[in-house]
């Protein structure tokens, strides 16, 4: 927190009850040319020239204690060489716990004839001022506390455009350079293959395209959730249809696992938009298979939960290890191991997480029980019925 206040375009002072300073960044004592750790302890008044300390004590100071705040009061600071320094002062009153503090903004004003004419009529327009400077004061006192918070979030949209081009670079790459490599071969080449050749070379193109577009489909959402623009309107939807798309599409991907599918007779009509929620399906039955063995077998399944409807994807892998579950949901996140066992971008749990939640729902991961093996599902509203997150 010290380094942001350090980093405001202005003096920041806290004051205590008694008007010692408590703290002051680094831009004030850069102002006043004196040491910050020399004016802890002092009282405000040693750094204020004569006149600026009785404007202090009439009139800035009652005003802070009734009202809470003061705002663009004009005064003059002592500089540590004897000079002058002419300011902009706001404050604010915090009644704490223990004791009460006032917070404190200061700023330089670069022209003294204006502020020599501004604080011989200081008393007469500080009502005014009040009005005029409200919002002002208001975004001045807010700054230094919103500092860090701006700044987290700059780190988080860099390491984003970073992590984003990496995706863009390599995952976006390979199938983009498989597809124009085979399609160059198959057009110089073809009259020489023989028709079985032509369709495996035509079988890869198709798996590579359908990589690309589920990728893409993948960015897009990231795109918009990262945004924060990420809406997605929910219409009845039968379970059952939405996964038998999902799992015949999946069976052509991964022809070496095996796909069991169970869906109770009498389960109602989910909410969701069947796009995403077949997307949501198909990355969690990819993910399932590109981390299990060829031969075992992937269950899914589709039950009543607690008001809606949970999907339930099981494999027979290795489990989830002591990695926590939340963790695997996160935007580029990759569980230790997983590079050496499969390719990928880390995008589409995430991209799942953030669907599931658009449409109301909730998203999970989990051993299976009984082991081994790891549980991926996800609960939607039933049609007519209250969101219930329980279950």
């Amino acid at each position: 927190m010290t380094a942001a206040l350090d980093a405001v375009p202005g003096g920041v002072l806290t004051l205590s009850e008694d008007l010692r300073i408590v703290y002051a960044n680094r831009p004030l004592g850069a102002l006043i040319g004196r040491p910050v750790d020399d004016l802890v302890g002092k009282f405000v008044d040693t750094i204020l020239t004569g006149a600026s300390r009785i404007l202090f004590q009439t009139h800035v100071y009652p005003a802070l204690r009734a009202d809470g705040r003061v705002e663009e009061v004009f005064l003059t600071f002592a500089s540590g060489s004897g000079e002058t320094i002419p300011v902009l002062f706001n404050a604010t009153r915090h009644d704490g716990e223990d004791d009460l503090i006032y917070n404190a903004l200061v700023v330089r004003i670069l022209s003294r004839a204006r502020w020599e004419r501004e604080l011989l009529t200081a008393t007469r327009a500080l009502k005014e001022q009040r009005h005029a400077g409200q919002r002002l004061a208001a975004e001045l006192a807010a700054a230094a506390e919103d500092l860090t918070a701006r700044y987290a979030h700059e780190q988080r949209s860099r390491q984003f455009r970073d992590a984003f081009i990496g995706v863009l670079g390599h995952e976006l790459r390979t199938p983009i350079t498989t597809i124009y490599g085979m399609s160059r071969l198959l057009r110089q080449r073809a009259e020489r293959f023989e028709k079985t050749e032509i369709v495996e070379h035509l079988e890869d193109l198709e798996r590579e395209a359908d990589r690309l577009r589920r990728l893409t489909e993948d960015l897009l959402v990231m795109s918009r959730a990262e945004d924060g623009q990420l809406i997605v309107p929910s219409e009845p939807l039968v379970l059952g249809r939405v996964l038998a798309t999902a799992v015949a599409a999946e069976q052509e991907r991964s022809p070496g696992h095996r796909f069991e599918v169970r869906v109770e007779a009498t389960l109602a009509p989910m909410l969701g938009e069947e796009l995403y929620v077949q997307q949501v399906i198909t990355n969690l039955l990819s993910n399932a298979a590109k981390y299990t063995s060829r031969g075992t077998t992937i269950s899914l399944m589709g039950v009543a939960d607690g008001g809606g409807v949970a999907v339930r994807v099981l494999d027979q892998g290795a489990g989830l290890g002591d990695e926590p579950p939340e963790q695997l949901f996160e935007l580029f996140y990759r569980a230790p191991g997983a590079r050496q066992q499969a390719s990928g971008a880390g995008i589409g749990l995430y991209v799942c997480r953030e669907l599931v939640r658009a449409m109301g729902g909730r998203i999970w991961a989990r051993n299976a029980d009984p082991p081994p093996g790891a549980e991926f599902g996800f609960w939607l509203p039933a049609v007519d019925e209250e969101p219930d997150a329980q279950g």
